[in-house]
């Protein structure tokens, strides 16, 4: 009673205590709370009132930098203006008088060249097409052309004379023709037109407009021989005849017969059709008259220039002005035209300018001509700047100044809450990285001092068992010369056997886990390749898993395996009494067996006693239809016919697996619950290298269970391709003279044969090692298999002994020279690969094997690139070298030079 009491009572003191110390904490922690929030509270106030400050400063400094800026902007734009405006001014007025100046070229000449005014209008100007032609060039002018007066009784005969004249200078043949056939026309002016081209015959030279003078004024030469303008009459329209008459006025008015009046005329605006353009524009027409020399006050035709403005405005300013406004105006009319990358376009008629940049106008008049032709029009180009042109000396900086104003203080903001994060964030990231790595070295540790527990038990066994009969301490090595004593029996050479079986399998388990990370890494990084070739795949099945079949046995299960082939599609093969499928597997036959030992492996570990494991292989007519084909060795295209594809299930009973165990499986490092399912070791990566080789041959792996203790099936599908006889046969004499090496990072080389003596040839090893105890052991094998060696500690040693070796051979006949030297990879004072180059330059036409540590693809390449014929990984097999030496007695390598 007073034990439970005092029980009972040390239970509420203990109780009570516990609820004070809790109380006490949680006061603590709202205490600490508190002053958390309010040094949180703190910070943000001086934040805010930093913040504050500084956009304060950012307002004002921006809105003074926006204001100055902004003016600079706007004087840079009017500067600009102004001397764009005053170019394009001053470009218009020059190419106008360059057309002025064309035209009164061509009047001259035509004066000089045809003198006597009794010749005309019967002229012929020969080579007037090229003069004209050449004077349009130089003075800008889209046309230059001769319209001659011609009064109506002399109408028909000059129409004869210019079809001879036309025909004479192989004019085309339709010049000067209309529907009604050749001869002088006018628009026709009724409302039903007489001819679908709208001309008609003038043989009268009637105008409806009143005109004063009976006259044709007729276009009869032009710079362009197919004009369709010749043999019109100028003078049949208002919009021209008034001009023609005002240069009559002009002339009749001038009262000096000696000398020539000045009576050329500028019309007013007229819509022509630009060159090629089809819609017409604003133009104007120059009107030059021509007083033959002996003659100065007879008017007998005029030259005439076509004053197209939007010629006139090209190019008058750089290609990059955007938005400048032209208007070219007379008296009675108008037109807006808008540059944009230097070129003018048409807006409307007009004058369409910005009403708020009037203020902004330059004018220039661009034909300041003396005439005393009465309705001579004066053209005026006057410029507007525009908002799109402003806008292109408007940039963004003061925009840009204010928010980078602005954004100071957000980098400023940034960087102050953001450097805590980032801190905080490396400090996590760091202690990722340490976790990881120590969960690597964990990893690392467990898997590899697993066997190696194994491996180490076993010697120590082994020793315990070989020193028992003699009485001698574990520990205590025998003296030198000291036997063992005792009776050995069969039991005690069975037991013995059994230990150093275990302890070798231990010891390729701790290879395999390093085999796995090196083949991870390959496929991580890219560099596994394939070295693909003709697959016997039902063969390379069956052989694989009757290589399980004492490992499932020693472990109670039954491993059955069922195969399903093509059926009917056999070849025979007459030799070995067996048949062959055609349908196979286009691949790397190590890497494919690789993957089947992994998935029976898989299953033998999780699968429980007495169960079975199944393997079936099954050929599916049309699988994998959509699968990348594979190419045989150096094949640049696929050469093969796809025949399906082959499906391999393995089918265990074992633990199963969930959902989510079944979404991580194929990743790297997955083990579930090994320590307590799995009945051996383990990398973890096997099924992720799997799938790696599997998607390699254009594959595909998966997994199925029904849930956790319902067993695993897992389901590789590879594409199958045809291969005809010969392929075939090559392919069963290739898989039957080959050994493929034991290690999966060795360099392969196939050797055919077995040895064709009992006895096989003994050998003069150099045995280059650091490790002495690797290199005692390693002499220990060779001199057990009846090899003679020689012992080197590093590379320097090696090369001084080769030397000494072939002086011997030079010096004695009957010297037994070293045939074989087995170079390791790292040693002091000179490493392995330096030793061969050296011991090659010596002229060594031996045998050099590499043995090392270093089993990466570029490691392997190096060493042989200094004259290694092979390299082994470490460890090493006495098999892998016997192997090697068979295989050279009938394989004669390339020695690569060392230079």
């Amino acid at each position: 009673m007073g034990k439970n009491t005092l029980s009972t009572y040390s239970s509420e003191e203990s109780l009570n205590t516990f609820d004070t110390k809790t109380t006490v904490t949680s006061r603590s922690k709202v205490s600490m709370k508190s002053l958390t929030a309010a040094r949180a509270k703190r910070r943000v106030a001086l934040r805010s009132v930093l913040i504050f400050s500084l956009a304060l400063a950012t307002a004002i400094c921006s809105s003074l930098a926006y204001y100055q800026l902004s003016s600079t902007e706007e004087n840079v734009g009017l500067q600009t203006y102004q001397s764009i405006a005053l170019s394009a001014t001053e470009g218009a007025r020059s190419i106008t008088e360059r057309k002025f100046q064309g035209s009164e070229v061509m009047s001259t000449l035509l004066s000089q060249t045809l003198p006597n005014a009794t010749n005309w209008p019967f002229i012929e100007v020969d080579g007037y097409i090229e003069i004209a032609a050449k004077v349009a060039q130089l003075s800008s002018s889209g046309t230059q052309s001769l319209m001659v007066i011609v009064r109506p009784d002399e109408a028909r005969r000059w129409e004869n004379h210019t079809w001879n004249v036309y025909r004479s200078q192989g004019r085309p043949i339709d010049a000067g023709a209309s529907e009604f056939g050749f001869g002088i026309w006018r628009p026709d002016f009724d409302e039903v037109k007489q001819y679908e081209d709208g001309r008609v015959h003038d043989a009268t030279g009637e105008t409806n407009w009143g005109g004063k003078n009976e006259i044709f004024a007729v276009l009869m030469m032009h710079n362009k021989p197919s004009a369709s303008s010749q043999m019109y009459n100028v003078y049949s329209q208002e919009n021209r005849g008034i001009h023609i008459d005002s240069m009559f006025d002009c002339i009749a008015a001038h009262g000096d017969p000696t000398t020539k009046p000045s009576c050329p005329v500028v019309t007013d605006m007229l819509e022509l059709v630009v060159r090629t353009c089809v819609k017409p524009g604003p133009a104007g027409l120059l009107f030059q008259p021509i007083f033959p020399q002996s003659s100065p006050n007879e008017f007998v035709g005029f030259a005439t220039t076509s004053i197209h403005w939007s010629d006139v405005l090209t190019n008058v300013v750089p290609d990059y002005v955007n938005g400048l406004t032209c208007v070219i105006s007379t008296a009675t009319s108008a037109y807006t035209f808008e540059i944009q990358q230097g070129l003018p376009e048409l807006k409307g008629y007009g004058d369409l300018h910005d009403d708020r940049y009037t203020s902004y106008a330059r004018s220039v008049i661009l034909n300041e001509i003396e005439t005393g032709s009465s309705t001579s029009a004066v053209y005026t180009l006057t410029v507007y700047p525009t908002e799109e042109m402003f806008s292109a000396f408007s940039t963004s900086s003061p925009t840009t100044v204010a928010i980078g104003f602005a954004g100071v203080i957000a980098v400023v903001a940034c960087i102050f809450f953001g450097y805590d994060y980032l801190m905080r964030r490396e400090a996590e990231e760091r202690k990722t990285i340490l976790e990881m790595k120590r969960k690597f070295v964990r990893f690392i540790s467990h898997e590899i001092r697993t066997p190696l527990n194994t491996v180490c038990m076993g010697l120590e066994l082994l020793q315990s068992e070989l020193k028992a009969p003699k009485g001698l301490d574990v520990d205590v090595a025998p003296a030198a010369g000291e036997t063992l004593g005792g009776q050995v029996t069969d039991e005690d050479v069975g037991f013995w056997l059994n230990v150093t079986q275990d302890t070798n399998e231990n010891a390729h388990i701790a290879v395999e886990i390093l085999n796995d990370l090196l083949n991870y890494d390959k496929l991580e990084t890219g560099t596994l390749e394939l070295e693909t070739e003709p697959v016997l795949i039902w063969d390379l099945i069956t052989k694989t898993v009757n290589q399980f079949g004492i490992q499932a046995a020693n472990r109670k299960l039954e491993l059955k395996l069922n195969i399903e082939r093509p059926s009917g599609l056999t070849i025979p093969d007459v030799e070995e009494g067996e048949s062959h499928d055609p349908y196979n597997v286009i691949g790397d036959s190590i890497r494919l067996s690789q993957v089947i030992r992994n998935l029976i492996s898989n299953a033998l570990k999780f699968a429980p006693e007495n169960s079975t494991i199944r393997v079936s292989a099954t050929y599916l007519p049309n699988g994998l239809p959509n699968a990348k084909p594979m190419l045989l060795g150096d094949e640049a295209t696929p050469s093969h016919e796809r025949a399906g594809s082959l499906q391999l299930c393995v089918k265990d009973k074992g633990v199963g697996m969930s959902k989510e165990q079944l979404e991580r499986l194929f990743s790297e490092g997955v083990q579930f619950d090994a320590n307590r399912l799995q009945h051996g070791g383990g990398s973890g990566l096997g099924l992720n290298i799997a799938k790696g080789l599997v998607e390699q041959h254009s594959g595909t792996i998966k997994a199925d269970s029904p849930g956790l203790g319902l067993g695993t099936t897992f389901t590789v599908e590879l594409p199958l391709y045809e291969f005809q006889e010969e392929e075939l046969k090559k392919a069963i004499d290739d898989r039957d003279s080959t050994t493929a090496p034991s290690s999966s990072n060795a360099t392969r080389i196939d050797f055919s044969g077995e040895v064709e003596s009992n006895k096989p040839m003994t050998r003069r090893v150099l045995v280059a090692e650091d490790s002495a105890s690797s290199r005692k052991m390693l002499i220990r094998l060779l001199e057990r298999a009846g090899h003679t060696c020689v012992p080197a500690s590093n590379g320097r040693e090696a090369v001084d002994i080769m030397k000494e070796d072939l002086l011997a051979i030079q010096a004695n006949a009957n010297h037994v020279p070293i045939d074989t030297v087995l170079m390791d990879f790292e040693m002091p004072l000179l490493r392995g690969p330096d030793a061969t180059k050296r011991i090659r330059t010596l002229n060594y036409k031996g045998i050099i094997l590499g043995i090392t540590g270093n089993v990466q693809s570029e490691d392997v390449e190096y060493f042989m690139k200094h004259g290694a014929d092979e390299v082994f990984p470490k460890p090493v097999s006495l098999k892998e070298i016997q192997r090697f030496w068979r295989g050279y007695e009938k394989f004669t390598s390339t020695r690569i030079e060392i230079e």
